[in-house]
């Protein structure tokens, strides 16, 4: 996605949150989800590399980050994604 070439948060957090499937990825791993394939069960239209790829982006920007869990990696939300949760929820309302 190519961003708008603003320093404003909210453009800036476009930029992140607005490509597709991102905001359900994140509702997934608000419901708790943690593992890949828990994501995806939740997205299942979503292509495994496309998934691979958005959880990379939100890693990046310091919104969940991947965690080791034996032989497989898990994924957590950070503070600053917990944060999303109040206006992910106002959307779903």
């Amino acid at each position: 996605m190519e961003g708008y070439g603003q320093y404003c948060p909210i453009a800036l957090a476009t930029e992140i949150l607005g490509e597709r499937w991102t905001i359900l990825i994140l509702r997934e791993m608000l419901l708790g989800s943690t593992r890949f394939n828990d994501i995806h069960r939740g997205v299942p239209r979503m292509s495994p590399a496309l998934l691979s790829r958005r959880l990379r982006t939100l890693e990046s920007a310091g919104l969940i980050e991947r965690r080791k869990a034996g032989a497989h990696h898990e994924y957590h939300l950070t503070e600053a994604g917990q944060a999303l949760l109040p206006g992910i929820a106002a959307v779903a309302e």
